[in-house]
C-alpha cells in the first residue's frame, strides 16, 4: 500500500507539473503573439480573410477543371456540370461561414482576456478546430467526386464482366457465370460501358484533385494533433 501510494502521489506531482508548464508554454505563445502585433481578437477577422483565400483559390482551381485543364480532352458537359455542382456548394458554405461568424467575434471578444491564460495544448486544439471548421468543404468535394468515381469505376468493371460472360452475386459475394446474356444485354453494355470509360477521366481528374486537397487538410491537422501528442505523451514519459 505504501507503494502504491508512493506511485500515486508521483503520478499527480508530474501531472500538475506538466499542467504548469502547459500553462507557461500557452502564455509565453500568446507574449510572443502580441509582441509581434498579433492579438485574440483579430482571430474572427483571421478567420474570415483565410475563408476568402481559400474560396477564391477554390472557384480557381474549378473553373480550371472546367477549361480542360494541363491540355487533358475532358468531357466538357459534364466538368461544367460538376464544376457547377461544387461551386453551388462553396455558395452554401460561404453562406454558413457568414452566418456562424457574428456569434464565433461575440465568444472570442468575450473570452480574449482569458485565452492568454490557457495551456498551450488547449490552443493549439482550437485551431485545430477552427482549421477543421474551414476545410470542411474540401473534405466534402472529396467525399462527393469519390463516391462518383466509385460508381462509375463498378459500371465499368461490371460491364466488362458481361463481356467475358460473369456477373457478380451480391449475395454470396462471389463472381458467378452468367448463363442468360442475350444479344440485346451485349449490345446495351456495349453502349453504357463506351459512355462510362470515355467519363471516367473527367471525374478522375476532379478525384485527383480533391484528394491532393484533402490530403493536405489531414497533413496539416496531423501536425497539429502530433504537437499536441508530443507536449503530452513526452513529458508523462
Amino acid at each position: 500500500p505504501t507503494f502504491c501510494y508512493t506511485v500515486q502521489s508521483k503520478s499527480k506531482i508530474l501531472l500538475v507539473s506538466l499542467l504548469i508548464f502547459d500553462l507557461g508554454l500557452g502564455f509565453a505563445t500568446q507574449q510572443v503573439c502580441t509582441t509581434y502585433g498579433f492579438h485574440v481578437h483579430q482571430i474572427p477577422q483571421l478567420i474570415i480573410d483565410s475563408t476568402e483565400f481559400t474560396v477564391v483559390n477554390l472557384k480557381s482551381i474549378l473553373h480550371w477543371l472546367m477549361q480542360n485543364p494541363a491540355g487533358l480532352k475532358l468531357n466538357s458537359v459534364l466538368s461544367k456540370a460538376l464544376g457547377q455542382f461544387f461551386l453551388y456548394h462553396i455558395h452554401l458554405w460561404v453562406t454558413y461561414v457568414d452566418l456562424i461568424i457574428p456569434t464565433v467575434s461575440k465568444v472570442f471578444i468575450s473570452l480574449a482576456p482569458f485565452l492568454q491564460y490557457l495551456p498551450l495544448t488547449l490552443q493549439l486544439s482550437i485551431i485545430g478546430d477552427a482549421l477543421s471548421l474551414l476545410c470542411i468543404h474540401v473534405f466534402c468535394f472529396y467525399a462527393y467526386a469519390r463516391r462518383i468515381t466509385q460508381i462509375q469505376y463498378s459500371g465499368c468493371l461490371a460491364y466488362a464482366r458481361l463481356f467475358a460472360g460473369k456477373k457478380y452475386n451480391p449475395l454470396r459475394k462471389r463472381v458467378d457465370t452468367a448463363e442468360d446474356i442475350r444479344t440485346e444485354h451485349l449490345f446495351l453494355g456495349t453502349i453504357l460501358l463506351t459512355i462510362l470509360l470515355f467519363l471516367l477521366p473527367t471525374t478522375f481528374t476532379f478525384f485527383t484533385v480533391f484528394w491532393v486537397l484533402q490530403a493536405i487538410s489531414k497533413t496539416l491537422l496531423y501536425l497539429l494533433s502530433t504537437s499536441i501528442s508530443i507536449l503530452h505523451c513526452h513529458w508523462l514519459s
